[in-house]
């Protein structure tokens, strides 16, 4: 059994063609949710937590929202939705229509969190405008997902000094009972936010993007268990379109091939080098029981 903690739904339409044009960026094309979820399900998978990417406070581009509310509602026992959204407006002010959108997601639509990106949106995590927010997501008890990693593309679509999860600091301390979940091992910077983690009983992690980078992986996650917050550590795909980055023409056999690195990959590493194994329980925990702890969904 598989859960996908972390992937994107999107529509073209929704990407500003001028900026990825200026920034020699490929657009994603478009992937019916049939074929998704018939990718997904072949690779043993039977919960997707899927979100947008909102975007448009910089780069006018926001994924597609409408289609994370589609596939929920077309899909609702496969989907579990996030929404995304940027807490501030273009002017640095309070985000309202962001912050009513929210409410809706949770109220109306049945989301289970919300997630912000602040490198793309080059605001600050613990900028106090966002706090509402935040205080919003306690009150529903949802999750806040954060893309808190570096960026492989061009540097000035996510500037690092918006994603060093230094800021996060502030947020376990004025937020203790707050469910973080910080994507892609918070890339470069992990051995920080497992110290982050042991901190935080609700702070929580995905391996999203990092299965070509084996050693890391399989190093941080032998951090994890040494900190003791190996069971807050989740498999996501982190899917955005085919034939795209990461992600081959034949998505499904990417899917199997990290979920394979999960099972076997990581362990053949720990062998080699004498580092200590998983145990079969947290590997569990690493492909379903964790999402499932933290969203409660199956």
């Amino acid at each position: 059994m598989i859960i996908d903690a972390h992937m994107h739904l999107i529509r073209k339409e929704n990407f500003d063609a001028e900026t990825y044009e200026r920034l020699k960026m490929k657009l994603p094309e478009d992937t019916t949710l049939e074929t998704l979820v018939g990718w997904l399900k072949e690779a043993g998978v039977v919960k997707a937590v899927a979100m947008g990417q909102d975007m448009s406070r910089i780069w006018n581009t926001t994924f597609g929202e409408g289609y994370v509310r589609e596939a929920v509602h077309k899909y609702p026992d496969f989907f579990v939705g996030l929404c995304s959204l940027e807490p501030m407006d273009k002017a640095n002010r309070f985000n309202q229509e962001a912050f009513d959108y929210f409410t809706r997601a949770i109220e109306d639509y049945g989301f289970k969190g919300v997630l912000l990106t602040p490198p793309y949106g080059q605001f600050y995590s613990n900028d106090k405008v966002a706090y509402p927010f935040y205080e919003k997501a306690l009150e529903y008890d949802v999750v806040v997902q954060f893309h808190h990693s570096g960026q492989m593309g061009p540097a000035i679509l996510a500037p690092t000094k918006y994603a060093d999860p230094y800021r996060l600091n502030d947020l376990i301390v004025d937020f203790p009972e707050l469910k973080i979940v910080v994507e892609h091992l918070c890339y470069p910077w992990t051995e920080h936010l497992l110290v982050l983690m042991a901190n935080d009983k609700n702070l929580w992690t995905d391996l999203a993007m990092m299965y070509d980078r084996p050693m890391k992986v399989a190093w941080s996650l032998v951090l994890a268990k040494e900190y003791g917050v190996i069971g807050r550590v989740m498999y996501a795909s982190d899917y955005v379109c085919y034939d795209y980055d990461c992600f081959s023409a034949e998505p499904a056999n990417d899917f199997k091939r990290w979920i394979e690195f999960v099972r076997k990959g990581i362990n053949e590493i720990c062998r080699r080098c004498g580092w200590p194994q998983l145990t079969e329980e947290e590997t569990e925990g690493i492909l379903w029981k964790n999402a499932n702890r933290l969203y409660n969904i199956i």
